[in-house]
């Protein structure tokens, strides 16, 4: 390989490694818009995401994206949320609790069982 081919390879090495790192970062943003105040205002609806995450029931699609990443977000303190994702579970999860709070205790024991992280969380998705 001559000196040329081994630069346009580091380049291409390097580019991928940030491609992948930086895909890496946040949560995947699809949903960052999601009609969060319909579900909030819906305490059926609500309820139904609760069975999704606690898996006593069935989930739609995005139910089942979220039920994937809340214990990863609760371990990291919402690390690799964007802050439209903060806002959403900071609606999301008083929602939880202003409609369910023994519903919601149950899901953060289940998140967090030995309650290291859940405080960080709250206090992650707070401000947003």
């Amino acid at each position: 390989m001559n000196g040329a081919s081994k630069c346009n390879l580091l380049i291409f090495m390097f580019l991928f490694v940030a491609t992948v790192v930086s895909q890496e970062k946040f949560y995947d943003r699809r949903y960052d818009y999601y009609e969060i105040d319909t579900l909030i205002q819906n305490p059926r609806l609500l309820k139904k995401y609760l069975d999704c995450f606690l898996w006593k029931g069935p989930c739609t699609p995005i139910g089942r994206v979220f039920r994937q990443i809340l214990p990863e977000a609760v371990q990291t303190a919402c690390k690799k949320c964007t802050p439209s994702q903060r806002r959403l579970a900071r609606k999301t999860f008083n929602a939880f609790k202003g409609y369910f709070p023994e519903i919601h205790e149950e899901l953060r024991k289940k998140l967090d069982p030995k309650n290291k992280y859940y405080e960080a969380f709250e206090k992650a998705i707070s401000n947003a």
